[in-house]
């Protein structure tokens, strides 16, 4: 009998067990930096440039719109991003990268490399990338199935828990 417990979980339970071990031990990484664990919103903004808008990250992030409103007040409050109008269309806000975010952005990289090296230790460089080809392949064989909206929003867990 297996006694992997994820073995008899659905997959989606699996990959919410593995989420929240990976997120704590990246967020633990990462908590002097008092970014919570919004440090993808600045590696999306890094990666995609000065025109990435609320609407695009909370699309890339499958995030909804109040949470993200609240993330990016957050983040300029501790001055990682800041809102740029569009001046082609001044009803639209880019969320840019400040020089605070740009300089611990090499930080947050490393973190996310220790973290993945630490989870990915013994598993052969080829099994690496097969393992996020399938992860993929997952991801656009759910995209095409009916479904409910769900968002995920791991917080950090209570002194008490």
């Amino acid at each position: 009998m297996d006694n992997n417990i994820c073995n008899r979980l659905p997959l989606g339970r699996s990959l919410a067990i593995l989420a929240k071990t990976y997120y704590g031990a990246l967020t633990k990484r990462l908590e002097h930096l008092e970014i919570e664990r919004y440090y993808s919103i600045l590696i999306l903004i890094e990666n995609h440039g000065a025109k990435c808008t609320q609407q695009f990250i909370c699309d890339e992030l499958k995030m909804d719109k109040v949470s993200m409103v609240r993330i990016v007040d957050y983040l300029i409050e501790k001055k990682y991003v800041k809102k740029v109008v569009n001046p082609k269309d001044r009803r639209e806000h880019f969320i840019q990268l400040t020089k605070k975010a740009i300089e611990v952005l090499p930080a947050i990289h490393q973190a996310i490399d220790e973290v993945n090296s630490a989870a990915l230790k013994g598993i052969a460089k080829e099994k690496q990338k097969e393992l996020y080809s399938q992860l993929n392949s997952i991801q656009m064989n759910l995209a095409h199935l009916p479904s409910q909206k769900i968002y995920i929003n791991y917080k950090k867990a209570s002194k008490k828990v």
